[in-house]
């Protein structure tokens, strides 16, 4: 099994508690080709979607108070301990990153020239 969490975080640390930041907690059957960035991307497109398996694992566990789902620039999602944010363009991550910020929310995440 993997462990996932899902962190919605790319709007910033607001005063309505549990509105703009939270996350959830799930677990997951290994079996995809291109794991783990390929988990982030369901989980993404689910996420937008608001269908799919991995979303009616995800639905029942949001917090009464969420206003938004979907994944966006800024979110991340953690597979067995490894730390994915969602970038600019695709997951990349969180250490291979730099998060530049506008205010209290995610402006841009872009990818660390070697």
């Amino acid at each position: 099994m993997t462990k996932v969490k899902v962190t919605w975080k790319a709007f910033g640390n607001k005063p309505e508690i549990n509105h703009y930041i939270s996350f959830v907690e799930f677990e997951l059957s290994e079996g995809t080709k291109d794991f783990p960035k390929s988990v982030c991307e369901e989980i993404y497109k689910q996420t937008n979607k608001r269908s799919g398996p991995v979303w009616e694992i995800i639905q029942p566990k949001l917090s009464a108070f969420r206003t938004h789902t979907a994944i966006s620039v800024g979110d991340e999602i953690e597979i067995n301990g490894q730390v994915y944010i969602c970038a600019d363009f695709g997951f990349e991550k969180i250490e291979d990153v730099e998060i530049k910020k506008f205010g209290d929310a995610v402006f841009s995440v872009e990818k660390v020239s070697a």
